[in-house]
């Protein structure tokens, strides 16, 4: 013989609310800012302070790293960089805009990637065609491993000078781990390399620059309490009492 268990109304009212609310919950919780494409509550979006650079930004993203990372940084420079812009791909070797770009008289491009032949702002001159020419800055944003391959797989980038630092830094990305102790994150990178250009006199920032690492900051405050379940364990709980 079957047992039926009959419900009250009211309890099976309750069970149906706080289900309804719990997936409002889950629903705001997945809500994406479509800008600096993190989770809406977790937004950075109003610590963004766009500043303009003498340098021109053309940010190369690995497709695999668009389409993975969430806690990239990639999206948030190029959002406070006014003169910038980021293209997603894997080969850039027939990429119309950065063709484009390379072709174009008013520019002297280089490839911000480490090698022995990289100079930087204390060398930078003796590379430059002209002293009018404005520095065309490629950055290629992935993991080293992704940045590499991208690297290789693009010959009109590949084909670029390499441009680096002349002094050496220690990520305060401290969610990621670096492969080797003196790589950073792509905001980092192009930070530095702002600041290195101030101090060689190319760039006049006024310490706007320091938007970017203000920002990274708060990046990596808000997913601190995220790195080992803490923050997920935290909203768990807000819906287990709701």
């Amino acid at each position: 013989m079957s047992l039926i268990v009959v419900l009250p109304p009211l309890f099976k009212a309750f069970m149906l609310k706080k289900t309804e609310f719990a997936k409002e919950i889950q629903g705001a919780h997945r809500e994406q800012c479509y800008a600096c494409r993190r989770a809406k509550k977790n937004c950075l979006c109003g610590s963004i302070k766009p500043f303009v650079t003498k340098m021109r930004f053309v940010i190369l993203m690995h497709a695999k790293e668009a389409r993975e990372q969430k806690t990239g940084t990639a999206r948030l420079a190029k959002l406070c960089l006014t003169n910038a812009e980021l293209l997603i791909g894997t080969d850039f070797t027939c990429n119309e805009r950065v063709n484009a770009l390379l072709r174009d008289p008013a520019y002297a491009p280089f490839v911000l990637y480490p090698g022995p032949e990289a100079v930087n702002f204390k060398t930078l001159r003796r590379a430059l065609p002209a002293e009018d020419k404005i520095l065309l800055i490629f950055v290629i944003d992935g993991t080293w491993r992704l940045a590499r391959q991208l690297l290789n797989n693009s010959q009109n980038i590949r084909a670029l000078p390499r441009l680096s630092f002349s002094g050496s830094y220690v990520s305060q990305f401290i969610i990621k781990r670096q492969p080797l102790r003196h790589c950073v994150s792509t905001i980092e990178a192009i930070y530095y390399l702002c600041k290195e250009a101030e101090v060689a006199g190319y760039e006049n920032l006024n310490g706007q620059n320091e938007a970017l690492m203000a920002l990274l900051k708060k990046l990596v405050d808000n997913q601190l309490p995220y790195r080992n379940g803490g923050g997920r364990k935290r909203e768990d709980n807000k819906r287990r009492s709701a």
